[in-house]
């Protein structure tokens, strides 16, 4: 299989979990001699560069003319069997979906989080859940500056995909969507899309895992980005209770700051703030813990750091919501709360800290479900199960390269 895989990074420093996915799908098809070639810009230039090119970088993010021309003429000459996207915001733009139509290649997308209906990506507004730019009314995310707290800002953003709805680019030039969980896929049926172009498959972690090396920790510990969406004020307000039990809080994000600032007003002792930590240290961090805890507010597409903790023999406790609740088994795998509540996410804690038997037991659950359905081997056959459906099923070219 000869594959072109594009992604837009997020700045150097972000966890982000598309980011990891990336990486870890480019060396996985590779690891299995399929031909890859990448298209992989950061946001790191955005910062870098000089005021001119940061307005023209604004100015196409409904279209950019300039990746326009680099895919299509890399499509044209390497002719792959199929194009995977990750993400196109803000330097790619839509108009990656022009070239490989007018290249005549089949294109998927993984849908990482929700942009197609919402400009922040999240559906959250003011820490609450939020739909109001369902069906196309974009710009109400102007009226509310959602995008990095601008009215100005929000325009390009709001712009792009009220365009692209109108021309009905994402419904009708990408021929396969990979969602992550049944709930993700819900979202989007509902949200007008067309099932048979909706596919499901996880993510994936390396099995880091050394049994030998297993910790039954005296931490607890929440993985993730510092900002309102992941709850994290959540969990905050759990710890006032909780002044036995340690948390530690990797990670790094726009509200850090006031997190930090919460938890010494409330005096709060027990949390430890240890910041942004590289991929492989957090791993040894989590492998650690005695169990991850996944607090999050707003739609989770996935929770890559649920099944990272599955992996290291984790249970945990997650907000009953979206995908968070798709991926952990109430009372198998770990524990389910209601979103946002801090009394219930109290005794949730409490009773899994106190009941070691039962934590070790929904550890071992977690092992063996990671070890069924996420492991990279499994994950490697429905990747190309959906690729070779695409492909075959899309009217732009004949499938001919062996697998």
């Amino acid at each position: 299989m000869k594959a072109l895989l594009i992604h837009n990074s997020h700045r150097s420093g972000s966890s982000s979990g598309d980011d990891i996915v990336f990486s870890k799908e480019s060396k996985l098809l590779e690891q299995y001699e399929n031909v890859v070639f990448k298209i992989n810009p950061s946001n790191d230039e955005f910062d870098n560069a000089s005021p001119l090119k940061k307005l023209s970088t604004i100015l196409q993010v409904p279209w950019s003319f300039i990746y326009y021309k680099k895919i299509k003429q890399l499509l044209l000459k390497e002719n792959p069997d199929i194009i995977h996207l990750h993400n196109f915001f803000p330097f790619i733009s839509p108009s990656v979906f022009y070239a490989a139509d007018s290249a005549g290649i089949p294109i998927i997308q993984t849908l990482h989080d929700f942009r197609y209906l919402c400009p922040m990506a999240f559906l959250m507004r003011s820490g609450k859940i939020c739909n109001e730019c369902k069906g196309g009314a974009f710009f109400k995310s102007v009226e509310y500056g959602c995008f990095k707290g601008s009215n100005l800002q929000s325009i390009p953003v709001a712009f792009m995909l009220k365009l692209h709805w109108y021309l009905k680019t994402f419904k009708k030039k990408i021929d396969g969507y990979i969602c992550l969980t049944e709930s993700q896929r819900k979202i989007y049926l509902e949200a007008g899309f067309d099932e048979t172009k909706l596919f499901i498959k996880p993510n994936f972690v390396d099995d880091t895992y050394e049994k030998e090396k297993y910790q039954y920790g005296d931490y607890a510990v929440f993985i993730g980005r510092l900002g309102e969406e992941k709850g994290v004020r959540t969990l905050i307000g759990a710890w006032k209770n909780l002044p036995d039990i340690p948390l530690k809080i990797v990670g790094d994000g726009p509200d850090a700051k006031d997190f930090k600032s919460l938890v010494n007003d409330l005096n709060i002792k027990n949390i430890d703030f240890i910041g942004y930590k590289p991929y492989l240290e957090c791993r040894k961090i989590l492998n650690n813990a005695r169990f991850l805890i996944m607090p999050s507010i707003w739609y989770e597409t996935f929770g890559l750091t649920i099944i990272e903790a599955f992996s290291h023999c984790k249970p945990v406790i997650a907000s009953n919501l979206g995908a968070m609740a798709d991926i952990v088994k109430d009372k198998v795998t770990g524990l389910l709360f209601t979103p946002m509540n801090t009394q219930e996410l109290t005794e949730k804690v409490r009773w899994l800290w106190t009941n070691p038997e039962e934590c070790k037991r929904m550890g071992q659950n977690a092992r063996r479900e990671y070890e069924e359905k996420y492991t990279p081997d499994k994950n490697y056959e429905m990747l190309m199960d959906i690729y070779r459906e695409v492909i075959e099923k899309t009217p732009h070219k004949t499938y001919t390269s062996e697998v």
